[in-house]
C-alpha cells in the first residue's frame, strides 16, 4: 500500500494525447519512498515463465530454450527434458508454466507451449512429474489444446491454480481473429477453466456445451498475458494487452464478457479507430488500463514484508510501447486500484514477475538480459 498518491499535470496530458478521443487517467499515480534496485540471477535467453519451488530452486522457460531449472545457489541453470516440441515462430514458442498445488507429493508441472504449424497452430497445455533430480518431466500428457488458427501471434498462456484446485488458463485471440473473443464457442481471446487432469469442471458457464465451449470461464480477451489467482480473497486477477492504447487489469469472474473487440480504450496500430465505444451493457470494464499502453506481461501480488508499505499490492511488468520498460506497481485497497507506479523505468523489457519463497520479487526479461533479482536500496 502506498503512503500518498498524486495525479501530475503531465500524467494527464500524455494520456490524453494517445487515444483519437480524450480519456481520463483510470488510477492516480502512487508515490512512496522506497526505491528498488536489479541484482542478477542467472542468465536467460528470452524467459517467458517462471515458478519458484519451496526450497529457492527455480523453473523458467525459454521461448525456444524449453523447460529450465536453477538449483539453489547456484550460477547457471540446467535442461529439462520431456516436452513436447513446441512452435517457435514470432510470438509462439514455451510459454507459461504453473506448479501442481500438491507439488511436494505430486511433483506435477504444467506448461503452456504453442503447438502445430505457422499454417494450423494452437496453444496447448500438458503436464508431467518433474524428476528427482530436476533433469525431466516424465510421463507428459496432453491436457488441453485451444482452437486452431493460422497465426503465430497472442498466445495467452498463462496458468494459475484456484483454492478448489481447477486451473485457469489464458488463451489469446490469434490477433487476426478478434471478433471471435465475442464468441464463447471458441477459445480464441478466452480465460479457460479445466481440471487438473484436463477434464472439464462441471460448474463452468458452459459446462453443457449448448451456449458456448464447455471450458470457456470467461470471453472478449485481446491478449492476456498475466495471471494471478489470490488465495487470500478467492480472487483471479489477470492483465491483458490492448492494441495501440488499452492494456487492462481486470478481475476474471464467471461467463463473464470483457468486451473486446466491441469496446476497447485503443486504437488500431496505424491510429484508426477499432470502435468508439469504451463501455456497453454487458461488458466488464477493467480495473484500471493503461494509455499509452506498455505491454503488460506477467502478474503477481507481494505477500511478503520485504518491500516496505508494498505488502498486498499488485506488480505487472511493461514490455514495451511509449509507457513500457516498467515494472509496475499496482496499489491496492480493499481490493480496488488506488494508484499506480512505475518502477525500475526504462531498465529492462520485462515478460514476467513472481514472488520468491524469500519473499523478494524476482523478474524475468522479454529478451537476453536474464532473471534478477529486485532489492529495495539503502
Amino acid at each position: 500500500m502506498t503512503l500518498t498518491t498524486r495525479l501530475p499535470l503531465l500524467a494527464l496530458i500524455a494520456t490524453v494525447a494517445a487515444c483519437a478521443e480524450p480519456v481520463e487517467p483510470s488510477a492516480p499515480i502512487a508515490v512512496s519512498d522506497l526505491t528498488v534496485k536489479l541484482e542478477p540471477v542467472v542468465a536467460a535467453e528470452q524467459p517467458w515463465g517462471m515458478t519458484f519451488l519451496a526450497d529457492g530452486g527455480l523453473l523458467f522457460t525459454e521461448k525456444e530454450g524449453g523447460l529450465k531449472y536453477l538449483a539453489p545457489g547456484a550460477a547457471a541453470s540446467a535442461p529439462v527434458t520431456g516436452l513436447p516440441q513446441a512452435l517457435t515462430a514470432d510470438q509462439a514458442g514455451y510459454l507459461g508454466l504453473a506448479l501442481d498445488p500438491d507439488f511436494a507429493a505430486s511433483r506435477l508441472v504444467y506448461v503452456s507451449l504453442s503447438s502445430g504449424t505457422p499454417e494450423a497452430n494452437s496453444t496447448l497445455v500438458v503436464r508431467g512429474r518433474l524428476s528427482d533430480d530436476h533433469t525431466a518431466l516424465e510421463n507428459v500428457e496432453e491436457l488441453f489444446r485451444g482452437d486452431l488458427r493460422d497465426t503465430t501471434y497472442h498466445y495467452g498462456s498463462r496458468l494459475a491454480f484456484a483454492n478448489d484446485g481447477t486451473l485457469f488458463v489464458t488463451i489469446g485471440e490469434g490477433f487476426k481473429y478478434m471478433d471471435l473473443a465475442q464468441d464463447p464457442k471458441t477459445t480464441h481471446g478466452k480465460v479457460i477453466r479445466i481440471n487438473p487432469d484436463g477434464s472439464i469442471p462441471a460448474d463452468n458457464p458452459f459446462a453443457d456445451g449448448t451456449a458456448g465451449n464447455p471450458a470457456v470461464w470467461s470471453y472478449g480477451h485481446r491478449n492476456s498475458q498475466g495471471l494471478y489467482y489470490d488465495t487470500v480473497s478467492g480472487t483471479l486477477w489477470e492483465t491483458e494487452h490492448g492494441p495501440k492504447g488499452g492494456d487492462e487489469l481486470n478481475i476474471i469472474t464467471k461467463g463473464a464478457n470483457y468486451g473486446w473487440p466491441k469496446i476497447t480504450y485503443g486504437v488500431n496500430y496505424d491510429g484508426t479507430v477499432i470502435t468508439d465505444q469504451t463501455e456497453a451493457d454487458g461488458m466488464t470494464q477493467p480495473e484500471t488500463y493503461w494509455v499509452p499502453s506498455i505491454a503488460s506481461s506477467g502478474l503477481t501480488m507481494l505477500t511478503s514484508d520485504v518491500y516496505p508499505g508494498w505488502k498486498g499490492d499488485l506488480f505487472t511488468g511493461g514490455m514495451n510501447g511509449p509507457s513500457g520498460l516498467v515494472l509496475v506497481r499496482i496499489d491496492l485497497e480493499d481490493g480496488k486500484v488506488v494508484g499506480k507506479e512505475d518502477l525500475l523505468k526504462n531498465e529492462y523489457s520485462i515478460r514476467d514477475v513472481a514472488q520468491g519463497p524469500d519473499g523478494y520479487l524476482y523478474i524475468a526479461s522479454k529478451d537476453f538480459d536474464g532473471i534478477f533479482k529486485v532489492v529495495p536500496e539503502e
